[in-house]
């Protein structure tokens, strides 16, 4: 009998241990089921993982999984387990209510197993489940202190009650749970997780819920974006945050650890400190979407100092306009228009129409009103006094309707003008009083326009044709030989001034018999810098200028292709010369040189007693002689740089110096390589003293000494510039051209001399 109980038992025991290993594996296979589909519920839930569906389902398959391990029975003989010897694992899933009814299911089942008979021993794998199943109340509040915090799943009613009650407080970060490990050594023969495992997903599900990611989300670093604002004055950079960091809540540091202590709400208010604002914003600030205006900075200063001054003006501003007006002095108020009239008559005939028209005229109103007198607008010149760029064909129309109906004299070269007609036309009713008009620099005005300016202008007098036809073009170029003949010979009598330089002319014998013929109050006649085709249409008939033209006082012929005719005896003594000129300039460049001689020079200057300048430069076949016997004696201005008479020794440099040494306002002896004969001349001049009125020494290149120089400097109270550069007999430091008496006394002092008249 004994055997067959024995056999029983054992039998018994089989089946009771492959009983309780398939419930094993069953409740944990229903553990898994239940933890995925509580992770998916609270992934798309916004409430609390407590109040699913979920959850309840979760816990009640855990509950019957324990209850059915709990009635299995157990034999007495059964090697007890120690808590502390097992490895640390997350808090027990299990509610408090399923966790008393489990412990005491447990005690029942311990009881009931004492009274055992079998000795066969139950594997500690299967009778041992993991300490979050078997451990105590007890044992998880001895055991809570080591472990993280329970997560969002885990909290008990109580609880979660003080976490609705501080809504605003940091939620603590659970630590992460450390591996699990074996039970003593071995791995459950199903393959299937332990509960462990299922604990480890259930945090997880629990950690990564959207209320837990939002109580755990990192604090987001301030981020800077830098904005261009005006903040009243100049450019500020000023610094902004970024949405990112300024939007939501404040959140403690990642890598901080939350004590399971709930702090105060004064300590939780004073630990999470907001972000420090900026103390000063700018008023306005500028968006992508504003336009920027860049604005100039001003120098000295920052924006307090910009605001401050802003302020003052503002200040002055309301002052002045609550001040009573200031009366106006008697200069603008009392005196009366006429005399006020008389003085700006003598101003403008000092210093010209403008721009001093146009400075009187903003004192005040009284003043403007006289300034706007069409008399006062006599003489305009708006070549000088406006800028190229306002040189418009349209601003020049206003001006000969608004301000020369009086003019006499226009001058407006270098205007480009497009319709030469309309404003020939406008010229001609707006101005009917002119006398003078420039027009150098006209490059389209033909012979047609020539026509009808001479024909409608009645009191035309000089006409200023230069830089008109730089290229020949005879047949349209108003300064070809038969539309130059037709207008002198229309304006005839009328003509005084004739300006022809820098143009390309044909034949200049027909233009000059025409003058003589026609115009015998012509004063002035300039041909300088004028080119021809051929020789024969550059030859100056001199004798029959002087008979036609007797009261011309200037005459230049400076550096052009005109050769002076040749005359005879007769014709020379027969001629009257030019008793009234005064300018004659016939310098020339180095290869023009030998075109003036003597000869030339006498039968031009013949009668010429008034000349006050005269222009020789480069005109290496003039001597002394013809230099001294002219029969001006009073000539202000003296250009003999280049000439043979500053070259030979034996000229009579020093008889012409002393012949207008009381005269001589300018003297040109640049180049001199004689020294003997210029230092005389120096002496000459000297030698006046105070009655020498020389103003203007040019010894550039010159062999002068030191001494002679000196002696100019000395006696000579009216200098004023003096010309020293290249001069190989003077010392360092001097050879330079000295203008002013500033610089002149200081030459005075490095050369150790004084001004023996005050």
């Amino acid at each position: 009998m004994q055997k067959i109980r024995a056999e029983m038992s054992e039998t018994t025991d089989k089946a009771t241990d492959s009983t309780a290993t398939n419930d094993v594996a069953k409740s944990e296979e229903q553990q898994v089921k239940a933890a995925d589909i509580k992770e998916s519920k609270d992934n798309n839930a916004d409430a609390t993982p407590m109040d699913t569906d979920a959850d309840a389902d979760a816990d009640n398959v855990q509950a019957q999984s324990e209850q059915c391990l709990s009635v299995k029975p157990i034999n007495s003989s059964v090697t007890t387990v120690d808590i502390n010897t097992l490895t640390p694992s997350t808090p027990s899933q299990t509610p408090p209510q399923l966790l008393a009814a489990e412990t005491s299911a447990t005690t029942t089942t311990s009881a009931a197993s004492s009274g055992a008979t079998s000795a066969t021993a139950i594997p500690e794998n299967i009778l041992s489940p993991p300490k979050s199943e078997t451990q105590t109340d007890e044992t998880n509040t001895a055991t809570s202190t080591s472990c993280s915090p329970a997560s969002e799943g885990q909290r008990s009613p109580i609880a979660e009650a003080e976490l609705q009650q501080q809504p605003d407080k940091p939620a603590p970060k659970a630590e992460e749970p450390e591996k699990a490990t074996t039970v003593n050594g071995t791995i459950p023969k199903s393959g299937k997780p332990l509960v462990t495992a299922l604990n480890k997903k259930l945090n997880k599900s629990a950690t990564t819920s959207p209320r837990a990611s939002r109580a755990r989300k990192p604090k987001a670093l301030p981020m800077y974006e830098s904005e261009i604002s005006d903040h009243k004055v100049g450019i500020k950079l000023c610094i902004k945050k970024s949405d990112a960091a300024a939007g939501g809540t404040e959140l403690p540091a990642a890598g901080a650890i939350a004590t399971p202590v709930a702090p105060s709400p004064r300590s939780a208010a004073s630990t999470a400190k907001p972000a420090r604002k900026r103390v000063r914003k700018p008023k306005q600030q500028d968006s992508d979407e504003s336009e920027y205006e860049p604005r100039k900075k001003k120098a000295g200063g920052g924006s307090s100092n910009n605001s401050e001054r802003q302020k003052r003006i503002a200040n002055a501003a309301a002052t002045e306009a609550d001040a009573e007006p200031v009366e106006q002095s008697p200069w603008g108020h009392d005196l009366p228009e006429e005399v006020l009239f008389r003085i700006f008559e003598h101003v403008v005939d000092k210093e010209g129409c403008l721009p001093t028209l146009f400075r009187l005229g903003r004192v005040c109103s009284l003043w403007r009103q006289v300034s706007l007198r069409p008399t006062l607008w006599r003489t305009m010149d708006l070549t000088t006094w406006i800028k190229e760029k306002y040189r418009t064909e349209l601003k020049l129309k206003w001006f000969v309707d608004n301000r020369c109906s009086a003019c006499t004299e226009l001058n407006v070269s270098n205007w480009k003008i497009s319709d030469i007609n309309c404003f020939l036309v406008k010229l001609s009713n707006g101005c009917p009083n002119l006398t003078g008009i420039t027009l150098s620099g006209w490059k389209g005005f033909t012979s047609d326009h020539l026509t009808y300016l001479v024909d409608n202008m009645q009191k035309l007098q000089r006409i200023d044709l230069s830089s008109i036809n730089v290229e020949m073009n005879a047949s349209k170029s108003a300064v070809g030989v038969n539309s130059l003949c037709n207008a002198l010979q229309t304006m005839g009598s009328r003509l005084t001034h004739l300006y022809l330089a820098h143009n390309r002319l044909a034949g200049i014998p027909n233009i000059v018999s025409v003058l003589a013929a026609h115009c015998p109050n012509l004063e002035l006649l300039d041909l300088s810098n004028v080119t021809t085709q051929a020789t024969s249409h550059g030859v100056l008939y001199i004798e029959k200028l002087q008979h036609g033209c007797q009261k011309l006082k200037v005459l230049r012929v400076t550096n052009s292709h005109i050769t002076p005719s040749t005359a005879s005896m007769q014709e020379i003594m027969d001629s009257p010369g030019f008793p009234n000129l005064e300018e004659l300039s016939v310098a020339a460049l180095t290869d023009e040189s030998r075109i003036i001689s003597d000869d030339h020079l006498q039968r031009i200057l013949k009668s010429s007693s008034k000349l006050k300048l005269l222009d020789v430069r480069n005109c290496t076949r003039l001597t002394h002689e013809s230099l001294i016997r002219l029969p001006a004696w009073d000539i202000k201005h003296l250009f003999l740089s280049g000439c043979s008479v500053t070259r030979d020794m034996g000229s009579g440099l020093e008889l012409i110096a002393s012949k207008w040494a009381h005269s001589l306002i300018e003297l040109d002896l640049a180049w001199a390589n004689v020294q003997q004969p210029i230092d005389n001349a120096l002496r000459a001049l000297a030698e006046k003293g105070k009655e020498s009125p020389l103003a203007h020494l040019n010894l550039c290149g010159s062999s002068v000494s030191e001494e002679a120089v000196k002696e100019i400097l000395t006696n000579c109270v009216h200098m004023s510039s003096i010309n020293l550069a290249s001069c190989r007999g003077l010392p360092r430091g001097v050879k330079r051209l000295m203008q002013g008496p500033q610089e002149l006394h200081e030459l005075r002092e490095v050369l150790g001399v004084q001004l023996k008249v005050q």
